[in-house]
């Protein structure tokens, strides 16, 4: 039997050695790279033992590819077929002879051949199947429909004669050999969980691909070597291969005041914040792991508060990594720095952290923290891949500078997510959600780490309707997650925990008293919540609300009056716009009379100016430490881009009418820091914090809304929530943070609020928002797995009908987020010449290069093209614009790994291009303009959160 057909060498693999290689790497796998809390997971199947569980693990990854002992498997090589029909295994002469050889592939094979022979061992069928499943998923994607399809009705595909007594010889060695043999009576009444079918297939998964690595585990040269046990094979291939070992937290202390300062570096004299010390001791308290949800103002230290929790969690639970997802790549950015300080700080004194990293969204080969991490860990320039292509591998060892790298093998497609530690958008884990193929390796890296889920209010119907799915799983999976947020309305807050306890405890909720209080600290108890009301920081903001004024579509008149006054004696002012279409308008206007003073921030730059942008706002206007070069008057325009992604602070702001929660985030930019006299002192007139708001036009009638954050952005029923509850405060204060919980409350509520002319118009905005949501929920769930169902049911049509694979960026972020997705381009120059070049106003020598049209770019030079690369409006996701920018795009490009998945947009030394007979203009100052487009009819930029694209 042969599983590896000849190499360029003429070396081959047998059957019986890959079968013995992925067995004894699947047990080096449980041994020290699988968390202790998925061990334990496993361990529950059989009472706690984990000797039962192991073995399980290694006869399931041995038998993995029995189903190749078939003819359907064997006619495909024609040498090897011939060889083994001189030993008496009679097949076909050729293909064409075996009709329907598709239907016996040898996963499907092995799934039935398995449970034909656990049913000659007195098994039952239905018990049989969860163990069978296991075999039929390894290539990604489970059986789709258990047909009772009998290896004795297809005898051509299956063999018979000689062949059932080989396959039974497979089987019965295989189950001697990993010990299996002696639990088969003991194991044949189990119930197995989908929990453990999902699980294990994942590590079967992953144990066949390093069998299957020819430089790790060599082929033979022998025509007919001797089946001999050689356990030095996995040994020796595992060594090289330096797969990281689990985090395992240690020395934690006891003391909170001692952890944060050991872990972040406080300020002489600073102490840990209320609700930082309540996190942990919380942490320290829970009786089981569960989900713990932070409720506290912006800059309370919520992300400190969630690393020192999860250090304590994953110590008291056995999680062996941590993941934290975040709304945008921005974000994601901003935290993946933040979290390699923390694990550097982890790593100091000698402490081993557990190695590996990874930064999950399609961006991150423009991080330059996390490239530097990858090239510490690249010992090979190759990934082993799967087993039809096996490649090289490469080792991982921290560098001198961080406690972790970006493991080779653990930074490949669809493995990244195995990594210890991972960084990224919340698409990474909504993924978990979503039918796909080798699902079951996001399920395996999510099981073993600590879940943090920042801004976790951000995330809209659509995407809620996936995260409830990933948090049913999580409580079954008994892993941690840490939820992060400046406030909650409480039936969300309610949602995402009996989510959590659906999964962890399947006989229910039971009904507990809402919380009331902020700062808030939720967290689940197996069926029950509790809760605890932090005291505040003390930290506090008075910001004076009023209305800007002027019309909806054109307040430039009134915004550029205020602006003259407020910044008459200097300072610096944000206006936050709903659209790009608005952003770029009111820059236009500002610039005129603020020459030189105004800078714009939005989503449609090019990746190499909006990395570069948002360095120069932090430099500008961001925590006093980084802050050096203040100006004495400036604005910035931008869109909702500062909402999240940036420690900015700002003396004055003016912003269009969001959602409550948003507008309140808003107000977190404004006098965010503490100045005093050497840094930067705010002017008299600004020295009381004030915000305007802007898009609506309040009256004793229904207000009046900008159109389109009305009808495309965030829905009139929000708007109009929001307005009620900010009437009161016009022309008054809201007191950041005591009054973010009760706005929020209210917005979200079931309670009226604003005057009864508006009640009718509410009414109706209401129903039209519920029938959408309920429509959106309904779309959500059409490639949505189900929740985790009852022990013995085996996970046959898990995936069925899925998406492909997630990291197919239209495919999967077209999933997990509403909207259809936008098209992203590569931006390059054209000379008067016609010659193609790298943008001119590039840094460091990466501008003015030659772009080549009749030849693929070098990687060196790839690599600058796709930091050019530009997501464009949703205007422009016709067929019609995707085709003229393809035909455009160079057929040589194709082969280039990192830009062949991007056309090209041209625009001339101008900045000029056309797009689809539409003129479109480019800058690096104010990014992607399009000229003449009609007022309401720009949606929302890009890198809002139902549009953002994720390719991990």
């Amino acid at each position: 039997m042969w599983a590896k057909s000849p190499n360029a060498e003429g070396g081959w693999l047998p059957l019986w050695q890959h079968m013995d290689d992925a067995a004894d790497v699947a047990g080096h796998l449980f041994d020290s790279w699988l968390a202790p809390s998925v061990v334990d997971l496993l361990a529950r199947e059989f009472g706690g033992d984990r000797s039962a569980a192991r073995c399980a693990v290694r006869v399931l990854a041995g038998l993995h590819d029995v189903g190749k002992a078939t003819p359907a498997f064997a006619i495909q090589h024609e040498g090897l077929a011939q060889r083994m029909r001189e030993q008496g295994l009679y097949m076909p002469t050729t293909r064409r002879e075996l009709v329907d050889r598709q239907v016996a592939h040898h996963t499907v094979a092995g799934h039935h051949l398995l449970i034909r022979w656990l049913v000659k061992q007195g098994w039952s069928r239905r018990s049989a199947v969860p163990w069978g499943v296991v075999l039929g998923g390894h290539h990604g994607a489970p059986p789709d429909v258990d047909d009772r399809m009998l290896p004795e009705s297809y005898p051509t595909l299956f063999g018979e004669g000689s062949w059932v007594r080989v396959q039974g010889e497979l089987l019965h060695r295989t189950a001697v050999r990993t010990g299996a043999l002696k639990y088969l009576e003991r194991w044949r009444e189990l119930r197995l969980s989908v929990q453990f079918q999902v699980l294990v297939t994942g590590i079967v998964i992953v144990s066949d691909w390093i069998a299957s690595n020819e430089d790790l585990l060599p082929f033979h040269a022998d025509l007919l070597p001797e089946a001999v046990i050689r356990p030095e094979r996995s040994r020796r291939a595992l060594r090289q291969l330096a797969l990281p070992r689990p985090w395992s937290p240690s020395d934690v202390p006891v003391d909170v005041h001692q952890l944060f300062e050991s872990r972040f570096q406080l300020p002489q004299g600073a102490k840990p914040r209320p609700v930082q010390v309540a996190a942990c001791e919380v942490a320290r308290g829970m009786a089981e792991p569960g989900l713990l949800i932070i409720e506290a103002p912006m800059g309370e230290g919520k992300t400190e508060a969630a690393l020192a929790a999860a250090e304590i969690l994953a110590q008291r639970w056995g999680a062996g990594g941590l993941m934290v997802a975040l709304p945008t790549q921005a974000t994601s950015d901003a935290m993946f720095h933040r979290v390699v300080d923390w694990l550097d700080t982890l790593g100091a004194d000698g402490h081993e952290v557990g190695g590996s990293i990874t930064l999950g969204h399609g961006k991150a080969r423009f991080n330059r923290v996390f490239q530097g991490l990858v090239r510490a860990g690249r010992v090979r320039d190759a990934e082993i891949g799967c087993d039809e292509h096996p490649q090289r591998s490469s080792s991982s060892r921290a560098s001198a500078g961080h406690a972790v790298v970006a493991h080779s093998w653990l930074s490949g497609r669809k493995k990244a997510q195995l990594a210890n530690f991972s960084v990224g958008t919340i698409d990474q884990l909504l993924f978990a959600g979503l039918k796909s193929r080798h699902l079951m390796l996001r399920h395996l890296g999510l099981a073993g780490k600590v879940v943090v889920l920042d801004e976790v209010h951000a995330y809209d119907a659509y995407m809620n309707s996936y995260l409830m799915t990933v948090l049913a799983w999580l409580g079954a999976y008994r892993m941690p997650v840490i939820a992060l947020s400046a406030t909650l309305p409480a039936d969300r807050r309610r949602a995402l925990l009996e989510a959590y306890q659906r999964g962890f405890d399947r006989h229910g909720v039971r009904e507990t008293a809402e919380a009331t209080g902020y700062p808030l600290l939720s967290w689940t108890a197996a069926n029950v919540v509790d809760s605890r009301v932090v005291e505040p920081s003390g930290r506090q903001t008075r910001v004076h609300v009023d209305a800007l004024g002027g019309e909806v579509g054109d307040d430039r008149d009134v915004l550029i009056a205020l602006l003259r006054d407020a910044l008459s004696d200097g300072g610096c002012a944000l206006v936050v716009r709903n659209t790009v279409r608005r952003v770029l308008a009111t820059t236009e206007a500002l610039e005129r009379c603020f020459p030189g003073e105004v800078t714009v921030a939005h989503s449609r730059f090019i990746a190499a100016d909006r990395m570069r942008k948002d360095t120069e706002l932090l430099d500008r206007f961001g925590p006093q430490d980084r802050a050096h070069s203040r100006p004495e008057r400036h604005i910035v325009v931008a869109s909702q881009v500062v909402e999240q992604s940036l420690d900015v602070d700002f003396d004055l702001l003016v912003t269009d009418l969001a959602p409550i929660d948003l507008v309140l985030q808003r107000m977190g930019r404004l006098h965010r820091h503490q100045r005093g006299e050497n840094q930067c002192a705010r002017p008299p007139k600004l020295r009381r914090a004030q915000a305007f708001i802007a898009a609506v036009k309040f009256s004793a009638g229904v207000p009046e809304l900008e159109p389109s954050a009305a009808r495309h952005v965030y829905g009139e029923y929000s708007l109009l929530r929001a307005a009620a509850v900010l009437l009161p405060y016009l022309d008054s204060q809201i007191v950041l943070p005591e009054d973010i919980g009760p706005l929020v409350q209210d917005a979200y509520g079931s309670e009226e609020h604003g005057p009864d002319q508006w009640r009718e118009t509410m009414h109706q905005a209401r129903q039209r928002w519920l029938d959408k949501t309920a429509t959106r929920k309904a779309n959500a769930e059409t490639y949505q797995i189900k929740p985790p169902s009852r022990p013995g049911n085996a996970i046959v049509g898990w995936v069925s009908a899925n998406v492909g694979e997630t990291d197919d960026e239209r495919q999967g972020q077209g999933q997990v987020r509403d909207g259809a997705p936008s098209l992203e381009v590569v931006v390059v120059q054209e000379a008067a010449s016609g010659e193609w070049f790298t943008p001119s106003w590039l840094p460091d020598g990466d501008g003015n290069l030659a772009v080549p049209r009749d030849a693929t770019p070098s990687d060196e030079l790839a690599s600058i093209i796709a930091a050019c690369s530009l997501r464009l409006p949703l205007e422009f996701s016709t067929e019609q614009a995707e085709a003229e920018l393809w035909a455009a795009t160079p057929e040589e490009w194709e082969f280039s790994p990192l830009i062949y998945r991007l056309p090209v947009l041209v625009i001339d030394d101008n900045g000029d291009g056309e797009i689809a007979g539409r003129t479109v203009h480019y800058s690096p100052d104010f990014g992607l303009a399009v000229p003449g487009r009609a007022t309401g009819e720009s949606l929302l930029e890009p890198d809002h959160l139902p549009i953002e694209v994720s390719t991990q």
